[in-house]
């Protein structure tokens, strides 16, 4: 696994308990965090590192691969543009809500991030992996600094699954108000979700 170095970190939250932030820790360490919390997360997580590495070394070095790999997570993004229209139209207060009866019929796996801290400054919706936070239609690139989570996430510090990673992990439900809290504002730039 690349990026093993140990300065990631693993937010979540199991139900009602109480939310937990565990720093630095490698890439093996935040898999056993979040299989411990989760066996069967953990092991879709385990399968998500498994296609973050095809992605990195069979989709990055061949350009045709790279262009049919945009266009199949492109056409996949068009539910969550079309949910972050209707967020956009809600106060944030009601956004968990209407997420909610998103992931009723959607699957769960997905994110929610704010450009400013306590949620504000504008939303995007992310359930869809996404390599690079500077492409349409997302165009969020180290913007985010307060983010709500539903299932298992990865932010990146940088493009295409690479740099530190803020594990966002919501059983089912987590939020973070203030991503200086985990040293991770305004630097994401690819996301993974793990459906």
């Amino acid at each position: 696994m690349e990026d093993d170095a140990s300065n990631n970190v693993v937010a979540f939250q199991v139900g009602d308990s109480k939310p937990q932030i565990i720093r630095e820790l490698s890439v093996r360490e935040s898999l056993e965090v979040v299989s411990k919390a989760d066996p069967a997360l953990g092991e879709r997580l385990k399968a998500a590192e498994k296609r973050i590495e095809i992605a990195r070394e069979e989709v990055i070095s061949n350009p045709d691969m790279t262009v049919e790999y945009f266009l199949l997570q492109h056409s996949r993004s068009k539910t969550d543009e079309l949910l972050g229209l209707d967020l956009d139209g809600l106060e944030e207060k009601s956004h968990r809500k209407r997420v909610d009866e998103y992931h009723r019929i959607g699957g769960i796996g997905s994110a929610l991030l704010y450009r400013d801290s306590n949620f504000g400054g504008g939303s995007k919706f992310f359930s869809v992996t996404w390599p690079n936070f500077k492409w349409s239609p997302y165009r969020f690139n180290d913007t985010a600094s307060s983010g709500k989570a539903w299932g298992g996430n990865i932010l990146f510090q940088h493009t295409w699954y690479s740099g530190r990673r803020l594990y966002m992990v919501g059983l089912p439900y987590f939020e973070i108000r203030d991503f200086r809290e985990v040293e991770f504002t305004d630097m994401a730039s690819s996301f993974v979700s793990l459906p």
